[in-house]
């Protein structure tokens, strides 16, 4: 089944090419604004009274609270006054960029008193253009930088006009600031700061905005999605039961991890310490073809369990909502002594909004490189799954194959863990010359997305064109321009994953 956001515009017709996901937020909200301070004549405050991009999850950069949940905002800036050059950015003296930050910038490893690579990337920087009114012909939105091998600033090479949006100081031009930059290699990093850079004659009468700064993710580098263990321990699988004529027992003699913290899909002592472990299955001859083979405790009224599958569901109410992942199982894959040919792990989970069925199986399986103490290969099945929007109501969890192994040995289910988004959302549509900005969050990294178009919403999607696929997300903002080619008088859009 496909998750999607679908839109529409009504103007012209327009054909979407070259999609690619980027930017990684650094700082949007208002609460990511708190620490900026005023300098070269200039005045800025964070403000909830502009907001762009619709942003309430914390960027990267925040000080105190990165990745929380914040408040819509920007960073208003006083009218502008001619400066060779200027910067605003957290008060020299306090912490400079977190190691997020220099993380999304640098590479891997980079962090304070450790050393950084020499690096080069692209910052983008959305920014309402202040008013010349009282003179000036020329302004540059740049980023400032220092540490203890570099001080400097890199300006735009290009600014995209994303067209004229409403502010308290009334009607600006909104524009994106493409910056590319560069970092020296050090061997030990000190200390950072980062702001802006601006050069300008300007001279005007109203405050301006910045909502938002990000990076354009390094090529090669994903930004890894969060997480979350479900069971791995010998507390965890204790509740578990047989499905299908099998024997299913938790085993304190093994353990794939080693981890000793109860997972959430402990419905009596989650994040509680509990005993490394896993669970031993043994095969019946009855199960040699497709079915469940072990059911986990149900998880109805397990709020974190139901949060980590679906964020953004409610609980309290069992209303789901779209959302989509993977699950990882790693297990000791079962010999097939007395016969058999294909393998394949799978997933169960039923509840209300699907029908109290959906069985997912892996799209990939990697050998881990050890063995159990029963001398089988233990490996890491990869299982994408999809949420229903509705009702959360009898939620259960298992795992099935799809298999006709017969095996002599009882085998082990070792640590399941998933990592999960809501459907994509588009935040944002801007219409700028031949060139259609779309901003959207809930990008899981590494899920791939298409898009699709169609003069005729109510065809069935596999009969609307596909404008682009194969693409990835590299992190959960994401942003995407194409360019329109006028063709007919309507068109509609979506975007979805598997």
């Amino acid at each position: 089944m496909k998750k999607l956001t679908l839109f529409s515009i009504g103007m012209l017709a327009f054909t979407l090419v070259n999609a690619n996901a980027t930017n990684t937020i650094l700082y949007s909200t208002d609460n990511d604004w708190t620490n900026w301070n005023s300098v070269q004549g200039l005045t800025f405050h964070d403000t909830t009274a502009f907001d762009y991009d619709g942003v309430t999850v914390n960027g990267i950069g925040n000080l105190s609270n990165a990745g929380g949940a914040g408040t819509g905002g920007s960073l208003e800036v006083s009218p502008i006054v001619p400066c060779d050059w200027g910067l605003a950015g957290p008060a020299f003296g306090l912490a400079g960029p977190t190691t997020a930050v220099l993380v999304a910038m640098d590479g891997p490893g980079a962090d304070y008193g450790q050393p950084l690579v020499a690096q080069t990337g692209t910052l983008l920087v959305h920014y309402t253009k202040p008013d010349n009114t009282l003179g000036g012909t020329s302004f540059s939105m740049g980023i400032f930088f220092q540490d203890n091998v570099q001080w400097g600033g890199w300006s735009a090479t290009q600014n995209i006009d994303l067209g004229p949006v409403t502010t308290p100081s009334g009607t600006e031009e909104m524009y994106e600031a493409v910056i590319p930059y560069s970092l020296s290699a050090t061997t030990n990093l000190q200390y950072a700061q980062i702001g802006f850079w601006i050069f300008t004659d300007y001279q005007g009468v109203n405050p301006w905005y910045v909502d938002n700064i990000s990076v354009v993710p390094l090529s090669g580098a994903l930004i890894p999605a969060p997480v979350t263990n479900l069971f791995s321990t010998f507390d965890d699988f204790s509740p578990w039961t047989a499905a299908g004529g099998d024997l299913v027992s938790p085993d304190n003699t093994w353990s794939t991890d080693g981890v000793t913290i109860n997972g959430l899909g402990n419905t009596t002592a989650a994040g509680a310490t509990g005993t490394a472990g896993s669970l031993l299955v043994y095969w019946s001859s009855l199960e040699t073809g497709y079915g469940t083979i072990a059911n986990a405790p149900d998880q109805g009224g397990n709020a974190a369990f139901l949060q980590a599958i679906d964020p953004g569901c409610d609980p309290a109410s069992s209303t789901s909502v779209a959302a989509y992942g993977n699950i990882y199982v790693e297990y000791s894959q079962p010999d097939h002594t007395d016969g058999g040919n294909y393998f394949q792990l799978g997933a169960f989970l039923g509840y209300n909004a699907d029908g109290y069925y959906g069985n997912y199986l892996w799209n990939a399986d990697q050998d881990l490189g050890f063995t159990d103490d029963n001398g089988l290969e233990v490996h890491k099945a990869t299982i994408p799954y999809t949420i229903n929007a509705g009702n959360f109501y009898g939620f259960s969890f298992g795992i099935s194959v799809n298999s006709d192994y017969q095996p002599t040995n009882g085998f082990h289910i070792g640590e399941i863990s998933v990592s999960a988004a809501q459907a994509p959302l588009i935040t944002g549509i801007n219409l700028n010359g031949s060139q259609l900005v779309m901003q959207g969050t809930n990008g899981l990294t590494g899920f791939h997305y298409t898009l699709r178009s169609s003069t005729n919403i109510a065809l069935p999607m596999n009969q609307w064109t596909t404008i682009s696929a194969g693409n990835a997300f590299n992190g959960p903002t994401f942003s995407i321009t194409n360019t329109i080619n006028p063709a007919n008088p309507q068109m509609f859009y979506r975007i979805s994953v598997p």
